[in-house]
């Protein structure tokens, strides 16, 4: 199987053979003529597929918001930066937008996939959103709590603050996992500070305007290398949980199925080069995480090798933790099924193909 040669076939090239059609002589017989339109369809089908035409004349623009500044959203940049993209037929726009925010841009309409976590895509659902994950790079939860080096345990936090990107973001949801475990009550014990986003908390932490907060590689080698203490590592816990995600609107899935379907041949070609290229993937993370710093996206490249699933299917699992941690909080997640969060049906169709297998059979 030739990954690389595979076209979206859509509406546009339904168009062109008509037109090849129209051409033919009126005295052309009604048989005649659907020997010679499929013959000309498959002629120009070889075509396109040799000389490399289809990844430019049936493009399907399209806009991805990707949600966090770490190496764990790379699969898409580099399906768009290797050439993944555009041999399925679409021209994407990669934009950064934070969590919440991609969120509403997608049930908006203004970009039409959103990489975000599960707890973003459970909260929207549960708000009465129709989006679903159709794809996941990760299914378990990684990220530690850092501190300022003065604070030498949990204990010590009682009284401070603690900084998360946004609140109902992966890293909120991760403090509320911490807090539980080491005992502490969220607003009582620990104010939770809005920062906007990662870097924005290592840059909180430096000042000393928050005393510890959430980081993810490359995030995570910034605080160490500023003297940072990492007082809590949750990726020790193995917790499987619903943190990359691709979601899109129930709606845009039935409009652009095969768009969506490419999408994600192409995603997952990016989540394999990324395992095995290391310097192709580390001058992609280079160029999106805007960082020169070698060790920085060295130790950000070897965490997330080590985490990117291989076959990219949401975890039902990880789903559930997601809603028994928001039923406190959103009634509605305590019934809620995490079947219902997810659409499986086009990875399905992928791994049914073969197409799996063989990416992976070296």
């Amino acid at each position: 199987m030739d990954f690389g040669r595979q076209t979206l076939l859509e509406t546009p090239r339904c168009e062109a053979l008509r037109t090849l059609r129209k051409r033919k002589g009126a005295s052309t017989s009604r048989e005649g003529r659907g020997r010679s339109f499929f013959r000309k369809a498959l002629a120009l089908v070889l075509l396109m597929v040799l000389l490399g035409f289809s990844t430019e004349a049936f493009s399907q623009p399209l806009k991805l918001g990707y949600a966090a500044l770490t190496a764990g959203q790379a699969a898409p940049w580099i399906a768009k930066e290797g050439g993944y993209l555009s041999k399925y037929g679409i021209e994407m726009d990669l934009i950064y937008v934070p969590a919440i925010t991609a969120t509403q841009a997608l049930i908006a309409g203004e970009i039409q996939l959103a990489q975000i976590t599960g707890v973003t895509t459970a909260g929207a659902v549960l708000g009465g959103a129709d989006v679903k994950i159709v794809a996941s790079a990760q299914d378990r939860l990684s990220g530690s709590i850092y501190a300022r080096p003065e604070i030498k345990s949990p204990e010590q936090l009682k009284g401070k603050r603690l900084g998360v990107s946004r609140f109902g973001a992966l890293s909120d949801t991760a403090t509320n996992l911490f807090l539980e475990r080491v005992g502490l009550k969220r607003g009582t014990d620990v104010a939770i500070i809005q920062m906007g986003g990662l870097p924005e908390i290592i840059s909180a932490l430096e000042r000393g305007a928050i005393q510890a907060g959430f980081a993810n590689p490359p995030q995570t080698t910034r605080a160490k290398k500023l003297g940072m203490r990492e007082l809590f590592d949750l990726t020790s816990l193995g917790v499987e949980f619903q943190q990359t995600c691709i979601t899109v609107t129930s709606k845009f899935l039935r409009e652009r199925r095969p768009a969506v379907k490419s999408f994600i041949q192409a995603y997952a070609l990016g989540l394999h080069r990324y395992v095995t290229d290391r310097e192709f993937t580390i001058q992609v993370l280079k160029k999106y995480l805007r960082i020169e710093e070698k060790e920085l996206l060295d130790d950000a490249y070897v965490f997330y090798a080590e985490r990117l699933q291989k076959i990219p299917y949401p975890t039902l699992k990880g789903m559930q933790f997601i809603l028994t941690d928001m039923a406190e909080r959103q009634p509605l997640a305590k019934k809620a099924a995490p079947e219902n969060f997810v659409d499986l049906s086009l990875l399905q169709e992928i791994e049914k193909s073969g197409f799996f297998k063989q990416l992976w059979k070296n």
